[in-house]
């Protein structure tokens, strides 16, 4: 299943913590998340341990951002990811599909 959401931003830890765990309760294989706020090496707080892969485009503010995020026993292998510098998008392509995440705002 694939689920997209505006997350409006997913910095604080008890926010992060329910996003995750509703995903996760959603047995969500593919997720693209908008709004992320998170930094380019705070990326790392996008994992769980059902998550095997992280994609994430990030800006230099605690602003904008999206990410991809892959189940683990997804059978997914990338060949290429594009990044938005400013945030606003990130494209991942593979074997198995090629997943666009777009943010446009109001």
């Amino acid at each position: 299943t694939f689920c997209s959401w505006n997350v409006k931003g997913i910095n604080e830890p008890i926010k992060r913590g329910k996003v995750l765990a509703q995903l996760n309760r959603m047995k969500t294989d593919i997720i693209y998340l908008q709004e992320t706020h998170l930094k380019k090496d705070a990326q790392y707080r996008l994992t769980a341990n059902w998550i095997s892969r992280v994609y994430h485009s990030s800006f230099t503010h605690k602003s904008r951002g999206v990410a991809i995020l892959i189940r683990k026993g997804i059978q997914f292998k990338h060949s290429s990811i594009i990044e938005d510098p400013e945030g606003r998008y990130i494209i991942v392509t593979g074997e198995l599909y090629s997943k666009v995440n777009i943010y446009g705002p109001n």
